[in-house]
This record gives structure tokens, C-alpha cells and sequence, in this order.
């Protein structure tokens, strides 16, 4: 006896980080549509996959679309669409993009500084690095693998070598 499986609201996030691996528009698009019809499309935990999925695929616009249209946001789906900006080189976006977070009330976590130390480390611009690094301290933030390892690419590609040992 043959039981029919139909997918469910962690079924398809996890179809759509498989398509941001291979960087396959059409199907995440397929599996969007999908979506929609299955009446998940609301779940916050996809509508952030979306987000990370259309901008491995750099489709910003998109991305852009999918943040705005969103009833709901939490910090995670505000790091998805910032890192969707660094990882196309829009930088000085994604520097705007924080202080809107930060405007509407939401508190940058771990994952939040190194997306932006990155984008530093991308412009070259060391004083706003050294302004995140600040944010840090102040807000009690854990220098974890991930962030002490932003610091250190930040400094280093900002030239200041003393600061990065």
C-alpha cells in the first residue's frame, strides 16, 4: 500500500536552498508557484529562504519584493536581504538597509555585524568597520568563529594589518 506524501511548509524551503546551490532560477521560481498554491506562502521561514534564494541567484529586485510584501519580519529575514545586497556588491545598500532595521526597532545579532564587516571589508571603508566593531562591544554581541573572522578580513582589507593580528 502506497501512502501519498504531500510536501509541507519545511518541504519547500529546503527545495529552494537546494536551487540557490545550483543557482536554478526557473525551478525555485516553479517551486514559488508551488508555494502559492499550497497556501504556505505566509510562512515566515520560506518567505526568508525566498529571499536568500533569489539573491544567490541575483535577482535583487526580486528579493526586494518578497522583503517588502512581507506582513512579518524578524532580524533573520532582515540579514537575508542584507546579505542578498553584499553578496551582489551592492554595499552601500546593504549600509542603508541596517539603518532602516535599526529605525523600525530590530537589534543586530552575530550574523547581522559580520554580514555588514564584510560589507566594510568589500569597500575598503575601515571607519565604518570600526563602527560595527563598536556595535559589538556596546551591545554585548559574542565575538564567535564567524564574527572574530570578519574582524580580521575587514582589518586586513582595509590595510590595517596591526589590527587584524
Amino acid at each position: 500500500m502506497k501512502r501519498r506524501t504531500r510536501p509541507n511548509k519545511l518541504t519547500f524551503p529546503l527545495l529552494l536552498m537546494a536551487c540557490s546551490q545550483l543557482s536554478d532560477l526557473q525551478r525555485g521560481k516553479q517551486i514559488q508557484a508551488d508555494v502559492v498554491k499550497n497556501g504556505v506562502y505566509s510562512d515566515i521561514y520560506f518567505q526568508n529562504t525566498l529571499i536568500r534564494f533569489y539573491g544567490s541567484c541575483k535577482e535583487i529586485p526580486d528579493a526586494r519584493r518578497v522583503f517588502d510584501g512581507m506582513c512579518f519580519r524578524t532580524v533573520v529575514s532582515w540579514n537575508s536581504i542584507i546579505s542578498g545586497y553584499v553578496e551582489n556588491s551592492l554595499t552601500n545598500e546593504c549600509i542603508s538597509l541596517f539603518a532602516q532595521m535599526r529605525g523600525c526597532g530590530f537589534k543586530p545579532d552575530e550574523t547581522t555585524m559580520v554580514v555588514l564587516l564584510s560589507a566594510c571589508a568589500e569597500l575598503g571603508n575601515l571607519n565604518v568597520g570600526k563602527w560595527v566593531y563598536s556595535q559589538v562591544i556596546v551591545k554585548g554581541l559574542v565575538v564567535n568563529l564567524q564574527l572574530g573572522t570578519a574582524l580580521l578580513n575587514m582589518y586586513s582589507k582595509c590595510g590595517v594589518i596591526d589590527l587584524a593580528l
